[in-house]
């Protein structure tokens, strides 16, 4: 049929494209690579990488604290046998040292306790911070690090509490409460609350789930190269989708489209067989991202249905945002700011959950107002671990849009070439 001759010769003519190579098949695993390698790779279990710690602390004990020294107690839980495959902690002679070693790229982050802070856990007023001097160039495991002392710092906060409420009680039984007592009860309290936390193990600081509720496995590195990877495959499949469509402005320039109105075939079956080159190209580009990724990342996309799903949703968008935006401008030159601005500025805005590494938050929404956002919500939803219910709203949005999208496009053009 001619709509599909028509549809092939131009497929082919954006194949050979340097553009759609480059900016539709390079960049995106080019960027998930980098932070593949940023993240100092996947290892051979696809696990994140040992994170290596000095531990130094000026903390002091004394019988005044029944020789309780919470310092030492940080030490033992992030040297825990249930943290030994996630935390790798040598003990520092001085701060000094410690610091020297982060910088001499030999430790990933320095935690350095500060003097006095076992007395600031007893004195109600007491105040100390415990210092985190981390390399620059890492983010995942120093960011593990901080939340797992965060969570010894508040398990202190919670024996205060405790400490107050005993003191509380034991006044209103008209006795009164020794300072012997509840350095007691504070310490009693902090050593429950930290040995819970080593039975249950990492999981207890360091929760990772599906949408379903079900725990996977602490593969932090390789869930933020797959969003990334995610995110860039969204970015630039709306970027290829808008520039095919500026074809059809290109050929109305050079007068090619005007001489095949001038045909027998119908003008209809002209722009549906350029619309369906450009579906099918982005097919072509989304199937050989996922298996590029799958291959060299070791990204697992989920079930074949959903996986399936979610590239109809995301083609579906994507081409017919591209034909939307493309049918309100008059000519070729148009096309570097509302691509440059309204196609970069929509994609990071839509790819801004990304970079959060998937924790919900206001980003979580604000990349909800364009549809790219809708995109990476449904590939999300899928690193996560979910299944086709998760991921039948963001699906049933996108190819929503993109209907809306298709026929506004549709309408202006046929208006345009009347």
């Amino acid at each position: 049929m001619k709509v599909f001759d028509i549809a092939l010769k131009d497929l082919l003519r954006a194949l050979r494209n340097t553009f759609f190579l480059a900016f539709g098949l390079v960049f995106p695993l080019l960027m998930a690579g980098i932070f593949h390698f940023a993240f100092g790779g996947l290892g051979d279990d696809g696990g994140v990488p040992q994170v290596r710690i000095q531990f130094a602390s000026l903390d002091e004990t004394g019988p005044e604290y029944g020789h309780f020294s919470a310092g030492e107690m940080l030490f033992q839980l992030l040297d825990s046998e249930e943290l030994a495959d996630l935390l790798q902690v040598t003990p520092s002679l001085d701060i000094e040292s410690a610091r020297a070693a982060v910088d001499n790229q030999e430790a990933d982050v320095a935690v350095i306790v500060p003097a006095g802070f076992t007395a600031a856990v007893f004195d109600p007023d007491g105040r100390a911070s415990i210092e985190l001097y981390q390399d620059p160039t890492l983010m995942l495991g120093p960011a593990i690090v901080g939340d797992i002392v965060s969570s010894f710092v508040d398990t202190f906060a919670g024996s205060k509490i405790t400490a107050g409420l005993a003191y509380d009680l034991i006044a209103e039984q008209g006795a009164a409460a020794t300072e012997e007592t509840l350095q007691d009860v504070s310490s009693r309290y902090a050593h429950w609350a930290i040995e819970l936390k080593k039975e249950a193990g990492a999981n207890s600081l360091i929760e990772f789930r599906s949408p379903s509720g079900d725990d996977k496995p602490a593969g932090g590195a390789v869930s933020m190269v797959a969003l990334v990877m995610a995110g860039m495959m969204v970015f630039y499949v709306f970027f290829t989708g808008a520039a095919s469509a500026q074809s059809i402005l290109q050929e109305e320039e050079d007068g090619t489209l005007s001489r095949l109105f001038t045909t027998p075939t119908p003008q209809s079956t002209i722009l549906g067989g350029k619309f369906i080159s450009i579906f099918v190209l982005l097919v072509f580009q989304v199937v050989v991202l996922l298996a590029v990724s799958s291959l060299f990342f070791e990204i697992d996309w989920g079930d074949p249905l959903p996986v399936a799903l979610a590239t109809l949703g995301l083609v579906v968008v994507a081409a017919s945002f591209g034909i939307f935006i493309t049918s309100l401008l008059k000519d070729t030159r148009q096309t570097g700011i509302v691509y440059g601005g309204v196609m970069t500025v929509a994609g990071m805005i839509g790819m801004s959950s990304v970079f959060t590494g998937g924790a919900s938050g206001p980003m979580d929404t604000v990349s909800l107002i364009v549809p790219q956002g809708w995109g990476v919500l449904a590939w999300r939803l899928l690193l996560e671990g979910g299944g086709l219910s998760d991921v039948l709203f963001p699906v049933a949005v996108t190819l929503a849009l993109g209907v809306g999208f298709f026929v506004i496009g549709v309408l202006k053009f046929k208006k345009r070439f009347a």
